[in-house]
């Protein structure tokens, strides 16, 4: 999943593009994948990993 990229369907931040940037053996939880938004640069956003498995929220994109 590492470069992967997810629009947010949901939420505060619905329809803004996020990359995966990290793996989640990389995290200080195994349960954690950091994402970041490229609408914003410097903004950094910890989600789930279960929440990123939920298609209700996320749509991946190539």
């Amino acid at each position: 999943m590492l470069n992967t990229r997810y629009k947010k369907l949901t939420g505060l931040h619905a329809g803004h593009i996020y990359e995966v940037t990290a793996p989640a053996n990389e995290m200080d939880s195994p349960m954690h994948w950091s994402l970041q938004c490229e609408t914003i640069k410097d903004q950094r956003l910890i989600v789930g990993e279960d929440e990123l498995t939920d298609m209700s929220r996320w749509q991946p994109i190539g």
